[in-house]
């Protein structure tokens, strides 16, 4: 009998799907490999647990398990019934799984105990046209749709969520209109506004003036319907840059004359953090009454306050809530943050959608919701190294 050939694949384990052999002796398991080279390849291996039980074969490859990076060695093989199998036949790790209780945090809960979540697979980021003169050109949108890149490609592996652009527009607001736009405030792009850093006042309401140490802002809006699927549903995501208390920078470069240089690919990437539903990783404190209300963390644990912990997973993380002038560490994500992700769409539970959220007709009269959602805001702030001044943002 002719050998077959053995082949290495090299990738990301991405979902598992054991079962029984046709006499319900074996264990069986299906394996998804999201390859180094971009392909999605399904192996199979004996052994995995199953109904209560667990089988290996020793000495054999190990058990291949979601979140592993493996080097594997197969072979095709033909079935009975004539269907080819890509079989396992060593499996050298790379890395094992990362733990599912790192100190990831949440936005949320909702009243009725639900984490915030967007419904669909893809989240689509709109551009307000006016950009920022601050950056040469229109580089401020390539710095966004790289900083989109950082995320999609850091969790392609455990998560179906996905964060595109949807080009410009012009004369959109922060609040729920179904159009999650990227707006710069500074004296340029907002010319009608008396302090740029605000939403502008309406007919009935005045403007709304944000902390002038947060170098950016990001507003969720989502659905309270308690007792129903959809509580806690993302239904827009508005995030707001600060150019006039901070000069927006790329690449260490701005044409503003402030001194703080805020690089926006470590802002960005902080509040597309938001966008798809992460807190900040430590709680923020104002004063000595004031500070951010309790909130647990992925391994259920209290989180502490920022001034109270020196954990490199909680300060080095994306997510840490202050950035120093010229910081551009947040631009590259951590375990942490890409984990946080994972958790919120896992790649098994891919809906399979990608549409640009429309509001659905009845969407949020059912299950006495009262208003059809709610305002969330989350901001990273600045730790200026001459005033070392802290403030908090509103969550």
């Amino acid at each position: 009998m002719q050998l077959a050939v053995a082949v290495v694949l090299t990738g990301h384990i991405v979902a598992t799907e054991p079962h029984w052999s046709d006499d319900g002796q074996l264990i069986i398991t299906d394996a998804v490999v999201s390859t180094d080279d971009g392909r999605r390849v399904t192996v199979t291996q004996v052994g995995g647990e199953l109904d209560g039980y667990g089988q290996i074969s020793l000495p054999g490859p190990a058990l291949l398990e979601p979140g592993m990076d493996v080097s594997l060695e197969v072979h095709d093989g033909p079935t009975l019934a004539g269907d080819m199998k890509t079989m396992v036949d060593g499996v050298a790790v790379r890395a094992l799984p990362r733990s599912p209780d790192a100190p990831f945090v949440r936005e949320g809960p909702t009243p009725a105990g639900n984490y915030l979540f967007w419904g669909n697979g893809c989240v689509f980021m709109t551009y307000d046209s006016a950009g920022t003169s601050q950056i040469d050109g229109d580089a401020e949108f390539a710095v966004i749709d790289t900083a989109m890149t950082t995320w999609n490609d850091a969790t392609a592996g455990c998560s179906y969520v996905q964060l595109k652009s949807n080009g410009r527009v012009s004369g959109h607001e922060i609040g729920k209109d179904f159009v999650n736009v990227i707006k710069f405030r500074d004296n340029e792009s907002c010319t009608k506004c008396p302090d740029a850093w605000c939403i502008p006042a309406t007919v009935s309401t005045a403007e709304v003036c944000h902390s002038e140490s947060a170098a950016g802002i990001t507003t969720l809006t989502f659905v309270k319907h308690p007792g129903n699927a959809d509580d806690g549903q993302i239904v827009d995501a508005d995030v707001e840059i600060n150019g006039m208390n901070f000069a927006i920078s790329a690449g260490g470069k701005s044409n503003s004359n402030h001194a703080c240089l805020a690089d926006l690919a470590n802002t960005i990437t902080h509040e597309l953090g938001h966008v798809l539903g992460l807190e900040h990783t430590c709680r923020v404190r104002l004063d000595a009454t004031h500070v951010d209300p309790p909130r647990v963390d992925g391994k259920g644990n209290a989180v502490p306050e920022c001034g109270d912990t020196t954990d490199p997973a909680i300060t080095e993380a994306t997510m840490y809530p202050f950035q120093a002038c010229g910081e551009t560490k947040k631009a590259s994500l951590s375990t942490d943050d890409t984990l946080g992700v994972c958790q919120i769409y896992p790649i098994e539970k891919d809906p399979k959608t990608c549409t640009v959220y429309t509001q659905p007709s009845g969407c949020c009269d059912a299950g006495g919701a009262g208003a059809p959602g709610s305002l969330l805001l989350g901001a990273l702030v600045v730790m200026r190294t001459r005033r070392r001044r802290r403030s908090r943002e509103r969550s």
